[in-house]
């Protein structure tokens, strides 16, 4: 995200700049630390988020996006406070509006 956001040397813009909004909403996804896994899947894959605490409103519920410690390997993930095995969690599962808990070391 580093490397293909903003103007680039001498305000040339980078490979991330782009009109129709395609790569913003992946950097959003991304600094948030979920990402659609496959546009035929409901499942996000679960990354390490820039933010400490993110709040995603869907419909009339929001689910929080919480980083603890400021590492960037994840080394547990739990979801209304139950352990996630894997890295993915389902649209459905968010949608009721719990917490994400991303912990790194």
């Amino acid at each position: 995200m580093d490397r293909f956001y903003g103007m680039g040397h001498k305000g040339l813009a980078l490979c991330g700049m782009d009109a129709a909004g395609e790569m913003s909403s992946w950097y959003v996804f991304n600094a948030i630390g979920i990402y659609p896994y496959s546009p035929a899947d409901e499942d996000y894959i679960v990354s390490v988020p820039i933010f400490d605490r993110s709040v995603v409103k869907l419909g009339d519920r929001a689910f929080t996006i919480l980083k603890v410690n400021s590492g960037r390997k994840i080394s547990a993930i739990t979801y209304d406070n139950r352990k996630v095995d894997g890295y993915f969690v389902s649209h459905h599962e968010l949608s009721k509006g719990k917490r994400l808990v991303i912990t790194t070391n």
